[in-house]
């Protein structure tokens, strides 16, 4: 069993700060297993899925019905609503039993994408939850350590060496994405037979029963288009020429299968720099395992370590980090730029197996003075410190990065 490191959150918002704690991510990442472990360390609790007739039903008819719950009056009790955003009054609804039970009750509340969509626009239950994002496993969370932002400035500057079972891991998740069902089967024919599921269930089960979107052939069509587009800037028209429908349609569907956590766009770094790109996102998958490509697999693979890390840290509430590219109009272009406040901290570079130090890494570095620069590899066995021009870089290999993010 994966204990996962985002319980540490959840357990901090509920038991230190008394807030409800909304759990989003992706389906099948693992937020009901989360949920009920959680509920078995709490002591007493009671955990409820409105996708169960009798459960729902019993929300219905009995509202308070948790007030009759045997139960110690002198501890808190845990209630978890899983999917409790299908019910259509769901926010007034849960506003009010956190108003009047706060005291004596607590909140865990878990959903899909849908759960993330329905907290748009305005929100009637602000200032009573804190947001954890729970995503795909990342090599730091199979470590089985929270890592800190102070943590990962600190082993950018000596990078500690990975173990046998890092290097393992990490070619699991190379191979099986970060989604726990197929990362533990670890066999291509049961992660074949797994996301033929997942993906279907995903678009016409919860995108279809959510939206309003008829064409949901035509979204389905996107999302097969879309791996391919992994690694550069991001072209609208482009998509809307090729699924065939309009470029505002096109727009809002790349909005919906965001939300519903199939894809996250990176935005250009938009930092002094002259004659750099403004607008076009670079667009990443959930699951990388769909991008073909090794290059671009392994680009989404650390993508999406660093998204992660950058959400936990905003959770935590330790550094609001942004994730950005950098790109320049004669193409000069480094992967991923981490900043605070528009000032730049960090670059990373990925390279499959280029062990020479990528000349666009040192010139973004030199003209933003950023402190730390890496150009991360998928092989193994790799750490070389560079000296350029009074600044250093590091080439290292990826499972030794990704091993110093949570």
């Amino acid at each position: 069993m994966i204990e996962r490191t985002s319980t540490a959150i959840v357990k901090e918002v509920i038991e230190k700060d008394n807030k409800m704690a909304f759990v989003s991510g992706p389906r099948q990442v693992g937020k009901t297993t989360l949920a009920k472990q959680y509920k078995e360390h709490f002591g007493q609790g009671l955990y409820l899925n409105w996708d169960n007739i009798v459960q729902q039903k019993r929300i219905l008819t009995d509202p308070l019905f948790f007030e009759n719950e045997n139960r110690d009056p002198g501890k808190p009790f845990l209630l978890v609503f899983d999917e409790i955003h299908k019910y259509g009054r769901w926010k007034n609804y849960l506003k009010g039993v956190y108003d009047d039970y706060k005291d004596q009750f607590r909140f865990l509340i878990t959903g899909s994408g849908r759960l993330e969509l329905f907290k748009k626009g305005g929100d009637s239950l602000l200032g009573r939850y804190f947001s954890v994002p729970l995503f795909p496993l990342s090599l730091g969370e199979l470590r089985g350590k929270l890592t800190t932002f102070d943590e990962f400035i600190e082993r950018l500057s000596n990078p500690s060496p990975s173990t046998k079972e890092d290097i393992e891991r990490y070619n699991q998740l190379f191979r099986f994405s970060g989604f726990p069902e197929p990362f533990v089967r670890g066999t291509s024919a049961f992660y074949k037979r797994w996301f033929s599921e997942y993906k279907t269930l995903l678009i016409r089960e919860d995108i279809r029963d959510a939206t309003a979107i008829r064409e949901i052939s035509l979204m389905e069509h996107l999302a097969h288009l879309l791996p391919e587009r992994i690694g550069s800037p991001l072209s609208l028209n482009a998509l809307k020429e090729d699924v065939g429908v309009a470029f505002e349609t096109i727009r809002d569907w790349l909005l919906v299968l965001e939300r519903f956590f199939y894809l996250f766009r990176i935005q250009p770094f938009t930092g002094k720099l002259a004659r750099t790109l403004r607008k076009e996102a670079k667009l990443y998958l959930f699951n990388w395992i769909e991008v073909e490509h090794e290059g671009f697999r392994f680009e989404n693979l650390v993508a999406l370590h660093l998204l992660k890390a950058t959400q936990i840290w905003r959770s935590t509430g330790e550094i609001q980090l942004d994730l950005n590219y950098i790109r320049d109009k004669e193409k000069k272009e480094v992967d991923f730029v981490l900043s605070e406040k528009g000032r730049p901290l960090c670059l990373i570079e990925c390279k499959v197996s280029d062990l020479n130090l990528s000349q666009n890494l040192v010139y973004f570095q030199k003209r933003l003075n950023i402190p730390h620069a890496v150009q991360v590899v998928h092989q193994p066995e790799v750490c070389k410190k560079i000296k350029t021009e009074g600044l250093t870089q590091w080439i290292i290999s990826a499972d030794r990065l990704l091993c110093s993010l949570p």
